[in-house]
C-alpha cells in the first residue's frame, strides 16, 4: 500500500479499557507489517465531544497528505463526523468499530435512536469498516445499512497462554476466589452479579472487581450497592490497576464472572480462558464468539436468577468448577493470538486501500 497510513483515537493509547487494548495490538500489527501508522489523539468526552476537541481533531485530519488512509476508532467517529466531513473525498476513511453506540445499554430510546442516525451518517463517509466480531458486523450492516461488502472482521486475540501448571497444584486454603473485569460502566453488568451473589451469602466466596470508574456516578451506585447488600466484607472494589497486577488477579482467581449486557467482542473473557479460568458470563452480543465451548456457562443477559443459579451449581459443586476448569485450561492454546489479530487487520487495511478509491463513499 503506498499511501500513508494514520490512526485516529478518542484518547491515549494506553488507556486501559479493552477497545484500546485492540488498538494497540492492531497498530503494533500495522507496524509489523510496515504500514508505519501514525497516532493522532484527539481525547475528549465521546460520543459528543466539545468545540475545543473538534477543533483539535480538524487540525490533525488536515494535516494528512492527500490519498492517506486514516483509521478512525468508533467511539470518536460519530462525534468527529463533522470534521472528518471535508476530508471524505481526498482521504481514506476507514471506520473501526467495537460495537454500534446505540448498544450502550444505559441510554433512552431517544438518545438510541439519535446515535443510530448520526452513527449511521457518520459510516456513510467512509470507504470501509473493520469490526471485532461477525455479530457487531452484522448489527453494523442491519442496524446502520452500511453495505456488508465493505465490512471486513477481525477479532482481538490474546498474548500466548502462559504455563498453566500451576493450576494443578492443590489451591491454598480459603473461599473460592471470583474475578469480574471490566470498566465500571452500566453496560457491564456489575449490578447484576453483585445482586446474584447478595442471594448466596449462605456459600463461601470472595468477589475482586478490577474495571476504571469510567462512570462516577454508577461507580459509586455501585459502592452504595455493595454496601446495602452488606458485602463489604466479600467484595472488593479495586478501580483501575497496572499490567502485572491484572496478571496477577487472573492467575490467583478460581472463577471468572462477567454480567455484560452487551460485548462487541469481550476480551475480558478471552483472557481469562488464557489464563485457564472457567468463565460465566452472558449471551449478549458477541460474547458467545468469545468464550470457547466447554471452557463456560453463559445465560441471559440481565436475569438475575439465571446467574445466581449458575453460581451457586459451581460453588456448591467442586466438581463441576473444576470440569469447567479443565475446558477452559484445554481451550486456552487454541485462542487466536494478538499476532495473529494484527497481521489480519493490516492485511485488511492494505486491501481496503487498494480497492476504496474506485468505490464512491456513502
Amino acid at each position: 500500500m503506498d499511501r500513508g497510513l494514520a490512526f485516529l483515537l478518542p484518547g491515549p493509547l494506553d488507556t486501559p479499557t479493552g477497545g484500546f487494548v485492540y488498538d494497540r495490538h492492531v497498530i503494533s500489527g500495522c507496524r509489523a507489517a510496515r504500514l508505519e501508522p501514525k497516532v493522532l489523539v484527539a481525547d475528549g468526552s465521546y460520543p459528543e465531544p466539545d468545540e475545543a476537541t473538534l477543533r483539535h481533531a480538524a487540525d490533525l485530519i488536515a494535516e494528512l497528505p492527500d490519498g492517506d488512509v486514516l483509521v478512525i476508532d468508533g467511539l470518536g467517529l460519530t462525534g468527529l463526523a463533522p470534521v472528518l466531513a471535508p476530508h471524505a473525498e481526498r482521504l481514506i476513511l476507514i471506520g473501526l468499530i467495537h460495537h454500534p453506540l446505540a448498544d450502550e445499554t444505559a441510554v433512552s430510546r431517544e438518545v438510541q435512536t439519535r446515535w443510530v442516525e448520526r452513527e449511521a451518517a457518520a459510516l456513510r463517509l467512509t470507504r470501509g469498516v473493520v469490526v471485532t466480531s461477525h455479530t457487531t458486523a452484522r448489527r453494523v450492516s442491519e442496524l446502520l445499512s452500511f453495505p456488508i461488502d465493505r465490512i471486513r472482521t477481525v477479532p482481538p486475540g490474546v498474548e500466548a497462554a502462559p504455563d498453566l501448571g500451576f493450576r494443578n497444584v492443590p489451591r491454598p486454603d480459603g473461599p473460592p476466589r471470583l474475578l469480574s473485569v471490566g470498566t465500571l460502566i452500566p453496560r457491564k453488568g456489575h449490578d447484576v452479579l453483585i445482586g446474584a451473589l447478595a442471594e448466596l451469602t449462605a456459600l463461601d466466596w470472595r468477589l475482586e472487581i478490577i474495571g476504571e470508574a469510567r462512570d462516577p456516578g454508577h461507580a459509586s451506585s455501585l459502592k452504595a450497592l455493595i454496601g446495602m447488600m452488606n458485602l463489604s466484607g466479600r467484595i472488593t472494589l479495586r478501580g483501575a490497576v497496572t499490567r502485572d497486577d491484572l496478571d496477577t488477579a487472573y492467575r490467583s482467581a478460581d472463577l471468572f464472572v462477567l454480567a455484560s449486557r452487551h460485548e462487541g467482542y469481550g476480551i475480558a473473557y478471552g483472557e481469562a480462558v488464557r489464563w485457564g479460568l472457567p468463565v460465566v458470563g452472558t449471551t449478549a452480543g458477541a460474547i458467545p464468539e468469545a468464550v470457547p465451548d466447554g471452557a463456560g456457562r453463559l445465560v441471559p443477559p440481565d436475569d438475575r436468577e439465571a446467574l445466581r443459579g449458575v453460581l451457586r451449581d459451581l460453588l456448591d459443586h467442586p466438581d463441576d468448577l473444576a470440569r469447567l476448569a479443565a475446558g477452559a485450561r484445554a481451550a486456552a492454546a487454541g485462542l487466536q493470538t494478538w499476532t495473529t489479530t494484527g497481521a489480519s487487520f493490516a492485511g485488511h487495511i492494505k486491501e481496503i486501500g487498494k480497492w476504496a478509491l474506485s468505490r464512491p463513499i456513502g
